[in-house]
C-alpha cells in the first residue's frame, strides 16, 4: 500500500480522543513554526534551495520513533484532490493545497501531529487532539520539536527567541488554537460581541478551516496573536481561560434559546436531524449545517447521537473526502455517496 493510500484508508486520529458529550470544542491544535540556520526562509529562497531544504529536511528526519509508521509525502506527486483531502483533515494549509512544489508533509501513524517542510517557515510542526485539551496538544507538539530540534539546526536568537519569516511568530513560534462550535451565539446574534471581547484579549478568530476561510457550519477557530516576548505556558493559559469565557457564554445563549423559543428549538433541531436521516442529495453545506444543529441539539439533551458520530460526519462529508472515498468526480453523484453515507452513520448510532 502507498504513503496516500495508507494514509487515505485510516481513520483521522483525535476524533478518537474523549469529549464530554455536551462538548462545544471539536479540536485543539498547536503549530510551532521553527527554521534552520544559515537558509533562506521558503518565501524568499530560490527554487533550488527550496528543494535542497526539503531534501534535507526529509534525510534527516528518518527514523524518529513517534513517527515510526506514519507517511511522508511530497505534495507535487500528489493530485489536487490528493492535497485537499490533506487539507481537510487539517494537516497542510490551503497555500500547501494551491502551490505544492517543493513541499512536503510528514504524518505520524494516527495523524495527531505532524510537521509540513517549505511553508512559510521551514518546518510548521502540529498536534491535535479532540475537544479541549491544549496541554495535551502542546505536549505532543513539544516532544516533536525535541526530536527534531536534535536532528536539525534551528534559527534562535537569545535576544528574540526562534526567528520566523512573520514577525508575529517570532519569540515562541507557537500559535495555538481551538476549534469552537457556537450555534447559539450565532442564532441569538451574540457571536460579534463574543469576538470583539476575544479581540481584546489579543485573539484571533478564523473560519472553519483557518486564516482565511469561511464561519462554516458554525464553528470557528480561535487562536492566540503575537508570540514575541511571551511563554508558551502564558499563551496556553490565556487561550484556556478565553475558550472557558466564550462556552460559558455560549451556555447563557442556548438556556436563553431554550427558556423563549424552545418549540422553534427543538423543530429547527430535529427538521435536521430529519434531513440527515433520510435525505438522498446531500451538499457538502448542507451536511455540515445540519450537523451544527444535531450537534446543539445533543447538548441540549433532545437527540441522543454520540458526538463521535457527529465529528465523523463532519470530516467524512468533506467534498475531497468524499471523492476520494466515492470516486465520484461529478457533483450530483457526490452529493448522492454523501447522503447514503450520512444515513448509514446515523442508522448505525441508532441500533
Amino acid at each position: 500500500m502507498s504513503d496516500w493510500a495508507h494514509l487515505a484508508s485510516a481513520p483521522c486520529g483525535w476524533l478518537a480522543d474523549p469529549a464530554p458529550p455536551e462538548s462545544a470544542v471539536l479540536s485543539s491544535r498547536i503549530r510551532l513554526a521553527r527554521n534552520l540556520t544559515g537558509s533562506a526562509f521558503p518565501q524568499r529562497a530560490r527554487q533550488s534551495d527550496r528543494a535542497a531544504t526539503m531534501r534535507k529536511i526529509l534525510d534527516r528526519t528518518q527514523g524518529i520513533d513517534r513517527l515510526e509508521g506514519g507517511v511522508r509525502l511530497t505534495l507535487d506527486g500528489l493530485e489536487r484532490v490528493q492535497r485537499q483531502f490533506l487539507g481537510e483533515r487539517q494537516l497542510i494549509s490551503q497555500e500547501f493545497v494551491d502551490a505544492p512544489e517543493w513541499r512536503a508533509v510528514v504524518v505520524g501513524p494516527d495523524q495527531t501531529h505532524s510537521f509540513m517542510i517549505n511553508e512559510e517557515d521551514h518546518l510548521r510542526i502540529q498536534a491535535i487532539r479532540g475537544g479541549l485539551d491544549l496541554d495535551g496538544a502542546y505536549r505532543a507538539a513539544d516532544a516533536l520539536d525535541v526530536d527534531l530540534d536534535a536532528r536539525l539546526d534551528y534559527a534562535f536568537s537569545e535576544r528574540f527567541g526562534f526567528l520566523t519569516a512573520c514577525p508575529t511568530n517570532a519569540g515562541t513560534g507557537m500559535r495555538a488554537s481551538i476549534l469552537v462550535h457556537l450555534p447559539a451565539l450565532v442564532r441569538h446574534k451574540e457571536v460579534e460581541r463574543a469576538f470583539e471581547a476575544l479581540r481584546g484579549k489579543s485573539l484571533t478568530i478564523r473560519g472553519f478551516y483557518g486564516e482565511g476561510s469561511a464561519a462554516l457550519g458554525n464553528f470557528f477557530q480561535v487562536s492566540n496573536g503575537a508570540t514575541l516576548g511571551c511563554r508558551e505556558a502564558d499563551i496556553l493559559d490565556r487561550l484556556d481561560r478565553a475558550t472557558r469565557d466564550l462556552l460559558a457564554w455560549e451556555e447563557q445563549s442556548r438556556d436563553a434559546l431554550w427558556t423563549r423559543a424552545r418549540s422553534l428549538l427543538e423543530d429547527w433541531i430535529w427538521r435536521s436531524y430529519g434531513v440527515l436521516r433520510h435525505a438522498r442529495v446531500l451538499t457538502a453545506e448542507e451536511a455540515l449545517k445540519h450537523a451544527s444543529a444535531v450537534r446543539l441539539g445533543v447538548g441540549l439533551g433532545i437527540v441522543d447521537v454520540p458526538v463521535g458520530v457527529l465529528n465523523e460526519i463532519l470530516v467524512q462529508s468533506q467534498p475531497a473526502h468524499v471523492q476520494v472515498a466515492s470516486g465520484a468526480t461529478e457533483t450530483s453523484q457526490a452529493n448522492i455517496w454523501r447522503a447514503t453515507f450520512v444515513r448509514e452513520k446515523l442508522t448505525r448510532a441508532d441500533t
